[in-house]
């Protein structure tokens, strides 16, 4: 017979909380951001074209996205701001 598996006491589970990592300010979003995508613009010009560059182009692309959706940006704004064509405006 197997035993029962005993569940964390609400200690444990608070001590757990209190150490996650804390959620980012908008700032620290925006500022990782426009990191990522000058990362991404400038390895794309230096890139030999290697596997381990297109994986690293590859991931730079895809946590720019996804930062920018945290930013509220929408899917073609992304697109164009990390490919360096600027803020794309509706009107």
């Amino acid at each position: 017979m197997a035993a029962k598996k005993q569940l964390p006491s609400a200690n444990e589970i608070i001590g757990n909380l209190s150490t996650a990592p804390k959620p980012k300010s908008p700032g620290e979003i925006t500022a990782r951001y426009n990191l990522k995508r000058q990362e991404y613009q400038e390895l794309k010009m230096i890139s030999d074209n290697s596997p381990e560059k297109r994986e690293q182009i590859a991931m730079l692309y895809a946590e720019a996205k996804v930062l920018g959706w945290i930013l509220g940006k929408t899917e073609k704004e992304v697109i164009a701001e990390v490919h360096g064509q600027g803020n794309l405006r509706k009107g």
